[in-house]
């Protein structure tokens, strides 16, 4: 029993030590990020600010950044103020323009699944197993054999394939917190997003009314209205 306790642990400690091969995923936490790029003035209409490589703002996220660069993505994290005095819809009012074209971003769900790491890969480590000891041999044959067996393909690949499964869980989780999609902005409100765009380069940014709601009244501070004077007595 203390040797099959004894194979086991080996087993565990060997698998946590190899099983970094699984990439983890650090939040790009939008709303707390500083270092936002302006694009517009403050007081316009809609005020919009962005930051590229969001995937490198808290951390290496290299599975990730790996897959971004491979799928033809640049990951964007977006600080967007609504200034005018009706709600706009972010899909609907809103066009994103990538240096001087529009663009539409892609949706999170799509944008999750085509970035995620792999995780049946991690299989492989099945075969990966170890004999720990040492053996005796004379004039090429081994005359005895002190060598253990330790299983430590299993304990690997499933260390990484739920590290795997757990990171691509918690970027997708992200990317829908942050989604944009139809999401309704309210006079005054600011909001932060993650915005997953199909371009190779980078290029400036611009979030600008569409032509059916340019026509928006921006919102104006009241102001006090001015006092009436006291009407004269005439002298008396």
């Amino acid at each position: 029993m203390r040797k099959q306790f004894t194979r086991l642990a080996a087993a565990a400690a060997v698998a946590a030590t190899i099983s970094s091969c699984a990439g983890s995923y650090h939040a790009i936490r939008p709303d707390r990020l500083g270092n936002y790029q302006a694009a517009t003035q403050a007081g316009a209409p809609v005020e919009f600010e962005y930051r590229y490589s969001a995937l490198l703002a808290n951390g290496a996220n290299k599975k990730y950044v790996k897959k971004e660069r491979k799928q033809g993505y640049q990951v964007v994290a977006v600080k967007v103020k609504n200034n005018t005095s009706t709600d706009l819809n972010f899909s609907r009012d809103l066009e994103l323009t990538f240096g001087d074209r529009p663009i539409i971003p892609v949706p999170s769900v799509q944008a999750a699944s085509d970035l995620k790491q792999g995780v049946a890969i991690y299989l492989l480590y099945v075969l990966l197993n170890f004999n720990v000891g040492s053996t005796s041999s004379v004039n090429g044959t081994v005359v005895q054999d002190n060598t253990t067996f330790i299983p430590t393909g299993p304990f690997i690949a499933g260390g990484n394939m739920l590290g795997a499964s757990m990171a691509n869980k918690n970027m997708r989780n992200e990317f829908a917190r942050f989604d944009l999609t139809n999401k309704v902005i309210r006079p005054g409100e600011t909001v932060y997003g993650i915005v997953p765009i199909r371009e190779m380069n980078v290029a400036p940014l611009k979030l600008v009314l569409r032509t059916s709601a340019a026509s928006v009244p921006v919102t104006v501070p009241a102001t006090a209205p001015a006092a009436t004077p006291a009407p004269s007595n005439g002298g008396q």
